[in-house]
């Protein structure tokens, strides 16, 4: 069983920087990559490694002969690899949505967010932090978030990460996974 990590603040203070204030808290290690892309990649130092110091998450992007897009591209894996493991302390605040977020979850919104958004990885870890909290139970965590359960399940069923994340959330608290298709 994976574990995930506890942050009295959650992942939110990561996840909310905008990517040059959350480089600077970040370890970049760049390398050439190996595989398909002739003598250039194999030469270059294109391939990057980014470990978020804090929470000693790290991940890598070296599919591109390009280090900026691959430095992109980990900086997006990093912060939902944040959003995926980091849950937020429930003994030290009060959940709250937060401000960037908080239009997705009215009650007319669609509840869509594109997974190139930025804010992504703020929302599914909103989604997590209150299933969290709710010790496991989608019917608790939809009204946290005061949303229908067949809005949550859909939500977890948009990405197979996070639902993922989401059973193995539920196997801590000894709950039955999810079967959303």
């Amino acid at each position: 069983m994976k574990s995930f990590k506890v942050h009295p603040c959650g992942s939110y203070p990561f996840l909310s920087l905008n990517e040059n204030l959350f480089i600077k808290q970040c370890r970049v290690d760049t390398y050439t990559a190996s595989g398909p892309g002739g003598q250039k990649r194999n030469r270059t130092y294109s391939a990057v490694r980014i470990t978020h110091c804090e929470t000693g998450l790290s991940v890598i992007a070296e599919e591109s002969r390009s280090q900026a897009e691959n430095k992109l591209k980990a900086l997006r894996r990093l912060k939902k690899a944040i959003a995926l493991n980091i849950r937020k302390d429930p003994t030290h605040s009060v959940f709250k949505l937060h401000e960037s977020i908080r239009y997705l979850f009215h009650k007319n919104s669609s509840l869509r967010i594109n997974k190139k958004n930025l804010l992504y990885p703020l929302f599914c870890a909103t989604i997590l932090d209150s299933i969290y909290i709710a010790g496991g139970k989608i019917g608790d965590a939809s009204k946290i978030l005061n949303i229908s359960i067949g809005r949550l399940k859909k939500i977890l069923g948009r990405d197979k990460d996070l639902l993922v994340s989401a059973n193995q959330m539920r196997q801590h608290f000894r709950l039955k996974p999810l079967r959303i298709s």
